[in-house]
């Protein structure tokens, strides 16, 4: 028995796995309670060999789709700006212009909450008019999409596709929380294992 979160009683879970493009198989959840507690999640089933997609921004380029999962990590090198999987990462399905226009978003977030400080406000006003001109196609940039996991993609004939090393691989985040257990006792493992 899983306890709601909310009011205690048991939880009721339903999962399956469904078939979808670009991701294979998927593992849809939802957890419901009589209370109105309800969590829903889809989670990659498979993994593929580690890739690494780079394509160079520009006017041409802009509206090539890049489909990233749970488990990519992007960056623009030119500007340091980088996004990493965490526990609460989500998949997404936009374009290269889409892609820039979150990296604006969470430039502008961090210019903001740091309003106080002029040089980290210059430098945010000097990211962001970079991505505006690349926006424009008056500077090239540079995407790299990278996933250990091998789920995330760019569509286009002008991404260059290519495999990561196992190395690479390794050093990469993947979004999941990994639990150690070595070391517990046996009374913590019997804990776990009531989860």
């Amino acid at each position: 028995m899983i306890p709601c979160p909310i009011c205690g009683r048991e939880l009721r879970i339903t999962m399956t796995t469904y078939e979808t493009p670009f991701f294979g198989k998927v593992l849809l959840t939802s957890i419901s309670c009589e209370c109105g507690f309800k969590h829903a999640d889809a989670v990659v089933a498979e993994f593929k060999e580690p890739v690494r997609f780079t394509i160079k921004v520009n006017k041409d380029t802009l509206f090539a789709k890049v489909i990233r999962s749970t488990s990519g990590t992007i960056r623009i090198p030119e500007l340091g700006l980088e996004v990493e999987p965490g526990p609460a990462s989500q998949a997404f399905i936009t374009n290269v212009e889409g892609v820039l226009m979150r990296f604006v978003e969470i430039v502008e977030m961090a210019k903001r909450w740091n309003e106080e400080d002029e040089e980290k406000v210059k430098i945010c006003e000097e990211i962001l008019e970079r991505l505006r001109r690349a926006m424009e196609g008056e500077e090239e940039l540079t995407l790299i999409l990278e996933d250990p996991l091998g789920n995330s993609v760019i569509l286009s004939n002008d991404a260059f596709r290519e495999r990561l090393s196992e190395e690479e691989a390794s050093k990469l985040k993947t979004g999941m929380t990994i639990m150690d257990i070595t070391g517990l006792s046996e009374e913590e493992l019997m804990r776990l294992e009531k989860l």
